[in-house]
């Protein structure tokens, strides 16, 4: 009761109006909510599983890219954007990010899936499946009939949620990890398996690009300042989460294949409604980035095809390419899948401030090439997890 008490206590200050009608916060929220959404769930058991004590550096190593593809895409927002029309890698970017959206999506419904399902204990691949397409069509339905501007409401809402209960948690593994005496944790050898496995993970800390997009809504300064703090925040968040969690794991090891609910299985070792908190969640986060990225992924498609696909339309479109993909790939597949479809976006926004910086700074033009690289070495390296 006091942790849901805590929660609860989060949840009046997140919804607080002052804070509510902060524009730098409101600014903050967007990506932060991105970034820390369901990668927060996954990142511990899967890390756990491939680098045992070496899982923090393996979260470190993440955030700081993610850091450093953050750098060249506020850039861009300081200088490219005005010359977008001038562009072609920023045109192309677009055309990727559309793609990466539709693995996205298919990622977040994916989990949802699996999400609702362990509260049924019906847990089946083709259950699993068959759920994630009912609610692709559903939501694709909604939107071709009403569009999305009607459901922001429940995505603030979600957001304030999920940020509540990530704070309870931590709270609560802080002191799990204070009143327990944790058995050395064990060691393992990062090899050249697990490092393809960590590029393939990379949309586990993937977000903070929607504060490109929000040009609309705040000026530039504040896009770029609501990003930085939104890659600052959601690092230490996931630094945290994992250190933390990892004498859980030392205490009570995961048994079995590690699936993209095992840290919901953990959670009980922590207190006893944490699994539920967590769910919860687990089911906001999912659902308000699905909303979220169809939303964005339907604006996109509109755009390119120069109205020939209204985005209502779009929709439906995008459902189609989410249930070949639901039905060819499992979970870890699809993460892999959408690691490489955002590192090929990230990879055009560093040939974008590449080309800004050619003759005006040769460190940002080296500092662009050399995150290029590591863009790339996603693409081509990164497998998934098994």
């Amino acid at each position: 009761m006091l942790y849901l008490a805590i929660c609860f206590i989060f949840l009046i200050i997140l919804t607080n109006k002052k804070i509510v009608n902060f524009r730098p916060w409101r600014a903050t929220v967007t990506p932060l909510a991105s970034i820390i959404g369901s990668g927060f769930l996954i990142a511990a058991p899967v890390l756990n599983s491939l680098g045992a004590d070496k899982a923090y550096l393996m979260m470190l190593a993440l955030c700081a890219v993610s850091y450093a593809i953050g750098t060249v895409i506020r850039w861009n927002i300081h200088n490219v954007e005005e010359q977008y029309a001038r562009y072609r890698s920023e045109k192309l970017s677009d055309i990727f990010l559309a793609f990466a959206y539709i693995f996205s999506i298919t990622y977040y419904l994916y989990l949802l899936s699996s999400f609702l399902l362990k509260v049924t204990s019906l847990q089946n691949l083709f259950l699993e499946k068959g759920l994630c397409s009912l609610i692709l069509c559903s939501i694709a339905y909604y939107g071709h009939q009403h569009g999305f501007k009607s459901l922001e409401k429940i995505e603030i809402t979600s957001v304030n949620l999920k940020l509540s209960i990530i704070f309870t948690f931590l709270l609560a593994l802080g002191y799990f990890n204070l009143s327990h005496d944790t058995p050395e944790p064990s060691s393992v050898v990062i090899d050249k398996k697990a490092i393809q496995i960590l590029l393939g993970l990379v949309i586990m800390v993937q977000g903070f690009e929607t504060s490109r997009y929000l040009g609309t809504t705040y000026k530039k300064e504040t896009r770029i300042k609501s990003m930085r703090t939104a890659q600052i925040m959601s690092s230490a968040i996931y630094l945290l989460f994992i250190l933390l969690f990892s004498a859980v794991f030392d205490m009570h090891p995961l048994s079995g294949v590690v699936k993209e609910t095992s840290v919901i299985d953990s959670a009980k070792y922590v207190f006893s409604t944490a699994p539920l908190m967590l769910l919860l969640a687990a089911l906001a986060s999912q659902l308000s980035a699905a909303l979220a990225d169809m939303s964005g992924c339907g604006g996109l498609v509109s755009e390119f095809t120069r109205g020939k696909i209204s985005e209502k339309n779009s929709y439906l479109v995008i459902a189609a390419f989410s249930l070949i993909l639901i039905w060819s790939f499992n979970i870890f597949e699809v993460i892999s899948l959408a690691s490489k479809g955002f590192a090929i976006y990230y990879f055009f926004q560093c040939l974008s401030s590449m080309k800004f910086y050619k003759k005006r700074s040769k460190v940002r033009f080296l500092f662009s090439f050399l995150v290029s690289l590591v863009c790339l070495g996603v693409v081509i390296f990164g497998i998934a997890f098994e």
